[in-house]
C-alpha cells in the first residue's frame, strides 16, 4: 500500500513539473502570476468586449500595429489625443462614419478610447464598430487620463 501511494505521488510530481515545463515554453502560456482585479474592472467597465491594457496600448502605439480611434467630441479630441488617432464621436457615429469607413477597414486593429475609466462613450463606440462589421477593435478602458499620466505623447490641433 505505501509503495503504491509512493509511486502515485511520483507520478502527480512529475506530471505537475512536466505540465509547468510544457507551459513554461509555449509562447501563449498561461501566465504564472495575473492581475485579477484589474481584469475583473476591465471586464466590467467593457460588458465583456476587449480591452487592453496601458502597456498593450503602449506597444501597439509603439509598433504601429494599431489605429487609435478617439470616441470624443472634437472639442475634446482638439484639446488633446494620441498622437495618429482619429476621432470619431459616438455622437455622430452615423455622419461620421462613412466619411473613414475605408481608414478604419484598412487599418489591422483598432483601439478605441475617450476621457478615461468612467467614460463609457468608447465601449459604446466598439460595439458600433462590431456591428458595422469590423473585426479587430479593442477598448483602451484608462483613456486619455491615463495615457498622459503615464507620461505618454498626446497632441493638441486645438489654435
Amino acid at each position: 500500500m505505501k509503495k503504491t501511494l509512493l509511486q502515485a505521488l511520483g507520478i502527480i510530481i512529475l506530471s505537475g513539473t512536466l505540465g509547468l515545463a510544457v507551459n513554461g515554453f509555449r509562447a501563449d502560456g498561461i501566465p504564472w502570476v495575473e492581475n485579477w482585479q484589474a481584469k475583473v474592472l476591465n471586464e466590467q467597465l467593457t460588458g465583456g468586449l476587449p480591452a487592453v491594457s496601458l502597456n498593450e496600448a503602449r506597444e501597439a502605439f509603439e509598433g504601429g500595429h494599431a489605429l487609435f480611434v478617439d470616441a470624443r467630441d472634437p472639442d475634446f479630441f482638439n484639446e488633446d489625443h494620441i498622437p495618429g488617432a482619429i476621432n470619431l464621436p459616438v455622437k455622430n457615429f452615423d455622419l461620421v462614419f462613412p466619411t473613414l469607413k475605408e481608414q478604419l477597414l484598412a487599418a489591422p486593429r483598432l483601439i478605441t478610447y475617450c476621457d478615461g475609466a468612467n467614460c463609457e462613450m468608447s465601449v459604446e463606440l466598439t460595439e458600433k464598430l462590431l456591428f458595422a462589421g469590423l473585426e479587430y477593435v479593442e477598448i483602451f478602458t484608462g483613456g486619455i487620463q491615463q495615457w498622459k499620466a503615464a507620461g505618454q505623447p498626446v497632441v493638441s490641433t486645438s489654435n
